[in-house]
């Protein structure tokens, strides 16, 4: 059985190491897997776009436990939501909306009382998945909090898109959440300039199919797919001063 974590813990102290061990003395057949444990903090809408943009690459059947922003209480249960072939848990704080609320209506399963904090809750659902069960432990759960996260709007008529950074990679790259297939299809190989709304206005208006060797800031495609604001051999984030939730402003 294969789990994957994606948190806002970071890697200094033991609370993922703590989990992990939780979860194979549960499960002792588990895989354990990482996804990331750098998502800013209490941001449910960047760890809904990392995670959706990585679930596909497990195999069906894979359990993804999402801990951004999680209480470490008894009084918020844990929800089971299947998606895809997929099951991800994670405490209702919006960031089952922000992956699929788009797809239509949200049906999923919440952890009745009496099993511990949150955290141990998630691990007994994903116990119930590997075992059977998941229907004597949960009720029925349809209330999903709906929230916007990161903004994306496209004016095909004023030939204009909208996005915003929603991701700053290890290198310092900035990945908007433009998907790359979207702007080529408006742009259609012709001119465009985005301009990025951070501390200093930046006006960007290259794109590259992959990172490449160039003057000044670029667009490239990201491996999720997305629209990445890239400097070669340049953290770009840095330089020019990019925060998630930047907004980008895209003519063409």
């Amino acid at each position: 059985m294969i789990i994957t974590l994606i948190s806002d813990w970071r890697l200094r102290d033991p609370y993922v190491a703590m989990l992990k061990g939780q979860i194979l003395t549960d499960i002792p057949d588990a895989h354990v897997i990482d996804i990331s444990h750098h998502i800013d903090f209490f941001n449910v809408a960047q760890s809904a776009f990392v995670m959706q943009n990585s679930y596909r690459g497990f195999p069906d059947g894979s359990v993804h436990l999402m801990l951004t922003n999680t209480s470490h209480t008894a009084t918020a249960a844990p929800v089971l939501l299947e998606h895809d072939g997929h099951c991800f848990i994670g405490q209702d704080n919006g960031v089952f909306f922000l992956m699929f609320g788009k797809t239509g209506p949200l049906q999923g399963r919440r952890l009745k009382e009496g099993f511990g904090t949150t955290i141990a809750g998630m691990v007994r659902l994903a116990q119930a998945v590997r075992e059977g069960g998941v229907e004597e432990i949960t009720e029925a759960y349809t209330a999903f909090e709906r929230t916007l996260g990161a903004v994306l709007f496209h004016s095909a008529s004023q030939r204009t898109i909208e996005g915003e950074i929603v991701y700053i990679d290890a290198a310092f790259n900035a990945i908007t959440n433009i998907p790359t297939g979207q702007f080529l299809d408006a742009v259609q190989g012709g001119t465009f300039k985005m301009t990025i709304h951070s501390k200093t206005e930046w006006k960007i208006e290259k794109y590259f199919p992959e990172y490449t060797k160039t003057d000044g800031m670029f667009l490239t495609n990201n491996a999720l797919q997305h629209l990445q604001i890239s400097m070669y051999q340049g953290d770009v984030a840095l330089l020019a001063s990019l925060s998630v939730g930047d907004k980008v402003e895209i003519e063409y």
